[in-house]
């Protein structure tokens, strides 16, 4: 199967037909694997701006693309174009949903077409290399991060440059390639639903009350005996999730559960956790500052 790894460096402008902000692609760049042994195949191209007249500070001091480069830089649709030749019918790979988003805008911005056409199959990279890592996918592995748990060194590669970039996730994915493990998440683009998905934004449920919780969604377990716990405390919410103490009838143990909850396109997600009560931490506390004070002692 052919796979084709696309990276984006773009701006944010204000646009007066949005009345806001769009993410305007100022860079494509892209790799593809070659035969084993060979250097990959790659991509790039510098997109003209046509919303925004100017890159900002921020955007300079990260890729080092200034006006000047942009100047004879391609038009979207000429850059775009040219991708999907030289792309063909390859799986487009993106580290993370951010990039094919900004590509689904920047076509319905410039094009009126709410579709890719080129886009026949899909993988989010990041999602796929996270399971091949055995990392936990709420917590983010960023592309710097993944690769030094490979070994490879970052820094060797043209970092916060669209090439560049699309060469690491590209030694990534061959690092980790396996065509059983890789086939649940390549994605069919044409299949109806596709877009709804990816572009449905995941928030937290931050009301108690919200129709979708279940009163067993908030009940807990006690982890040490396995029987069912009653809540003794109130229910607070701390960083988009919510807390509670727990106290376990049958063997006396105290504990905290946190419960966070995730309206996604698929639907609510639930995910609960047992930490330690405050009781058990103020003990613990304790406990370690009378035993540094009796070394200090010593």
């Amino acid at each position: 199967m052919d796979f084709v790894v696309l990276d984006l460096e773009w701006n944010g402008a204000y646009s007066r037909r949005l009345g806001g902000f769009l993410n305007e692609i100022i860079e494509m760049g892209a790799a593809r694997a070659g035969r084993a042994g060979a250097p990959p195949d790659t991509f790039q191209a510098l997109v003209r701006p046509q919303v925004g007249k100017k890159i900002s500070g921020k955007i300079q001091a990260l890729t080092s693309i200034t006006d000047e480069d942009l100047e004879g830089g391609l038009r979207f649709q000429q850059a775009v174009s040219r991708f999907a030749g030289w792309a063909g019918g390859a799986v487009v790979m993106t580290w993370g949903t951010s990039d094919i988003l900004t590509l689904i805008d920047n076509y319905r911005y410039f094009r009126g077409d709410d579709r890719i056409p080129f886009l026949k199959r899909y993988v989010d990279l990041q999602a796929y290399c996270e399971q091949r890592l055995g990392r936990d996918p709420a917590q983010q592995t960023g592309l710097e991060t993944a690769a030094r748990l490979l070994g490879i060194d970052p820094a060797s590669f043209s970092q916060h440059r669209a090439l560049g970039d699309s060469l690491l996730e590209l030694e990534c994915f061959r690092r980790l390639y396996d065509p059983a493990a890789l086939e649940p998440f390549i994605q069919d683009a044409e299949r109806r639903g596709f877009y709804d998905r990816m572009e449905f934004r995941t928030t937290e449920i931050c009301d108690l009350h919200h129709p979708l919780i279940r009163p067993a969604d908030l009940s807990f377990c006690c982890d040490l005996c396995g029987r069912k716990a009653r809540r003794v405390g109130r229910w607070q919410l701390r960083n988009k999730s919510f807390r509670a103490e727990f106290l376990c009838r049958h063997c006396g143990h105290r504990f905290c559960g946190r419960v966070q909850f995730k309206l996604k396109y698929e639907g609510m997600s639930v995910r609960k956790a047992i930490l330690p009560s405050r009781r058990e931490k103020k003990e613990k506390e304790a406990a370690q500052a009378a035993e540094k004070s009796g070394e200090e002692g010593a």
